[in-house]
């Protein structure tokens, strides 16, 4: 069941980012970028985001933690992509700033239930609760 549309963002040091409102991949492809791991899904996705320009990108620290990511930009090692839901809220970062990417990079977050298990009150209290804040961040 589809919940949200999870939007990547370019992130960078606030205060020596040479980021624009929106970049491409032209923009960060020469930058040092500190990148999700290879393997994971959301490295994937980036990397087919570079390749839409023929670009393959060439990151300085690869990383399996959104939250690594973020201390490694903010340390001034190189710009990352990363969700959006990770710079809001109590996710947001002071020492960083956020640029859109163009084209726009998202995946699509979706609760999975296997059919062949009772959803008991309370999961389904839960699971309507995350739908309910699914509908809420659109």
């Amino acid at each position: 069941m589809p919940v949200l549309q999870d939007e990547f963002v370019a992130i960078g040091r606030r205060d020596t980012s040479p980021l624009k409102a929106r970049v491409t991949p032209v923009d960060l492809g020469a930058l040092p970028l500190v990148l999700f791991e290879p393997a994971a899904n959301t490295r994937r996705l980036v990397d087919r985001w570079f390749d839409s320009e023929g670009l393959k990108p060439q990151p300085v620290m690869e990383l399996g933690s959104v939250e690594a990511m973020k201390e490694m930009v903010a340390a001034g090692l190189g710009y990352g992509i990363v969700p959006a839901m990770s710079m809001a809220g109590c996710g947001a970062h002071p020492d960083l700033k956020t640029s859109r990417l163009q084209p726009r990079l998202h995946r699509t977050l979706a609760i999975v239930i296997r059919r062949d298990k009772p959803v008991s009150k309370a999961l389904r209290s839960v699971l309507d609760a995350i739908v309910a804040a699914g509908r809420s961040r659109r």
